[in-house]
């Protein structure tokens, strides 16, 4: 059906941007954190591409460890906005800590939302 290769693409153009992100994180100070994370949401969505799944339980508890890991950035990306939500891509070298701070609490949030949107999907179906 139409909708069924619709999402197909739009799981491997999703599946295929964490797999980008995860490979930005290679020069990081801390890959061995940021690589598994993008890498778990990248491998939800290949296998979805495939109309396979990561096992439920594990899907719950990585998208939970990721929110965990979420909440400790709030206090970051709320003084990010407290201070105007200067800008955070306007280079690519995090010069000022809250630079660092923010676009990897802003990942997370990405990483949340979309495993959310993928345990909603599979709970429907």
């Amino acid at each position: 059906s139409t909708s069924i290769q619709v999402m197909r693409i739009l799981y491997l153009f999703i599946c295929l941007v964490f797999l980008l992100f995860a490979g930005w994180q290679y020069n990081d100070p801390d890959p061995y954190i940021w690589i598994p994370i993008y890498g778990f949401v990248a491998l939800e969505y290949g296998l979805a591409v495939f109309n396979k799944q990561l096992p439920y339980p594990i899907l719950l508890a990585g998208t939970g460890v990721i929110a965990l890991y979420l909440i400790s950035y709030i206090p970051d990306v709320y003084n990010w906005i407290k201070m105007g939500e200067p800008s955070i891509v306007e280079t690519m070298k995090a010069d000022r800590p809250w630079v660092e701070l923010t676009r990897e609490g802003l990942g997370l949030l990405l990483c949340v939302l979309f495993l959310g949107w993928r345990i909603a999907r599979r709970r429907r179906a």
